[in-house]
């Protein structure tokens, strides 16, 4: 049990780690959360320093999902729940990272590599829907809505999951969604940021 509870504060310790503050401090000596929409996601990174550390931060925000459902599955081998609480604390610690005042991203990043992990498949599928929708309506908060509405459907219909991922795989696009009330909101008023296509400098 003791190494069950480690492995979840790890999960929930690498979802924190804050890629987009990091990258801002490091590529231009800036707080991104002080510009732009003020969120610690690749998106505000592109909006205020544009592709280059954008990706990188995406690349690093997959990564450490990656690394946490990894390190669960390495040392758990079948025991969902525990996996699954692993996968939950990740995704938490994005959004609230300890190592950031517990404010973080919208946890699309470090789902997607969870995801990507478990169910290669249904993740690049997901993927693409993500991109086209991204590319006809320049809103990454409608692309994420979307996808998480529709990622459980996609992968119980081509994978067939245990139930356990399913049910936490549920939750996780519960909580994206949730994360994203703020953009609904600003949609709604035709306020919320689109996507540029322009390299910055």
């Amino acid at each position: 049990m003791f190494i069950k509870v480690i492995l979840v504060i790890v999960s929930y310790l690498l979802g924190s780690i804050p890629s987009a503050l990091i990258v801002g401090k490091l590529w231009k000596g800036i707080d991104v959360r002080k510009h732009g929409s003020g969120n610690l996601g690749a998106t505000n990174v592109l909006r205020v320093l544009g592709w280059g550390p954008a990706i990188l931060v995406a690349i690093m925000d997959v990564g450490k999902g990656i690394l946490a459902v990894y390190l669960a599955q390495t040392f758990l081998h079948n025991d969902y729940l525990f996996i699954l609480l692993c996968i939950i604390a990740a995704v938490i610690g994005h959004s609230f990272p300890i190592f950031a005042e517990f404010k973080g991203g919208r946890s699309v990043g470090v789902s997607f590599g969870i995801l990507f992990y478990l169910f290669p498949k249904s993740s690049i599928i997901i993927f693409v829907i993500a991109i086209i929708i991204v590319a006809i309506t320049q809103y990454k908060s409608v692309a994420s809505i979307t996808c998480a509405v529709i990622y459980p459907f996609l992968l119980y219909s081509i994978e067939k999951p245990p139930v356990e991922y399913l049910t936490g795989i549920i939750l996780v696009c519960i909580f994206i969604i949730y994360r994203h009330i703020p953009n609904v909101k600003r949609l709604i008023k035709g306020g919320e940021h689109k996507i540029s296509w322009k390299i910055k400098k």
